[in-house]
């Protein structure tokens, strides 16, 4: 997400309050980077019979709200100076915000979250996971009635090249708004290979010298880096650093562009997403007009 006119940012919005609030951050973060966005809202489409319920123009009425929050959202970007195209489809949400993101070469593509039970939104996630694994481009989940800020960066650092990629964009963002990073490392190593000599002191030599890389960067940057190290559950672990450091945005890194997202040592992309009511930013390696390393 750097300040580039012709970054594009594809934000999904329906008429829910967690669409409303995508939209509004989205339009927030495009006049800051002086991207151009395209709100696309999706329609599911109705596989019954709609004739039976004796609708006359049944799929012009299904649509009829997701074409209202199109027009809240002309409304909403008015003044802003943020070049808006608004597109409403017909069919499979998923596929449809991830077929848009790829054909306007998307640099960023921004969901809403829904305040839900936990089991609600860890049933969201898998459809956030979806998103994230087939998207093209960096995806930015941002929760109902939360704002997007960057004063305090959590990036997941474990070593691979995928959390490399989600420290470069972390410093990135700092550099760009003038906010710290912290660098967060979890170990996550089974009892059973704990006890095996040598084991927990390669695991945490490994993953101290990927948070030193990235402080080193960063002090490059000009960018203050707060580097932790802590054992546990990744996902739990991250979500209640966030919570103590008053964390505004987590970023993660995931595997390029498949059905499947990873971090650290588990797919926890989607849990800490689910249950953290920060904005999460999922980096899916460099991005140069939608363009991604697998």
């Amino acid at each position: 997400m750097n300040r580039d006119a012709s970054a594009t940012m594809v934000v999904a919005v329906d008429p829910s309050p967690a669409g409303s609030t995508a939209f509004r951050e989205a339009l927030r973060l495009a006049a800051a980077i002086e991207a151009r966005v395209v709100a696309v809202s999706v329609t599911p489409k109705y596989e019954g019979n709609l004739n039976r319920w004796a609708i006359e123009n049944a799929e012009e009425e299904l649509s009829r709200p997701f074409r209202q929050c199109l027009e809240e959202a002309r409304r909403m970007s008015v003044g802003t100076h943020v070049a808006l195209k608004t597109e409403h489809q017909v069919g499979a949400p998923v596929e449809c915000i991830v077929d848009t993101a790829v054909r306007e070469g998307a640099t960023l593509v921004v969901i809403g979250y829904p305040v839900r039970s936990y089991m609600e939104r860890i049933i969201l996630g898998q459809t956030a996971e979806r998103i994230v694994g087939l998207c093209p481009c960096d995806v930015l989940m941002v929760p109902e009635g939360a704002k997007v800020d960057v004063r305090r960066i959590l990036v997941g650092v474990d070593g691979s090249r995928y959390s490399v990629e989600a420290g470069k964009r972390a410093l990135e963002l700092a550099s760009l708004f003038g906010g710290e990073v912290h660098g967060l490392t979890v170990l996550d190593v089974p009892v059973d290979r704990s006890l095996l000599y040598g084991v927990m002191d390669e695991a945490r030599h490994k993953h101290f010298f990927a948070l030193e890389t990235l402080s080193q960067e960063g002090g490059l940057r000009g960018v203050k880096v707060v580097t932790a190290m802590r054992e546990g559950n990744p996902y739990e672990t991250i979500v209640g650093y966030g919570e103590e450091n008053d964390i505004d945005l987590i970023v993660l890194g995931s595997f390029g562009r498949t059905a499947v997202v990873r971090f650290l040592l588990g797919s926890v992309v989607e849990r800490v997403a689910a249950i953290s009511l920060r904005p999460t930013l999922v980096v899916k390696g460099a991005t140069a007009g939608g363009n991604t390393g697998s």
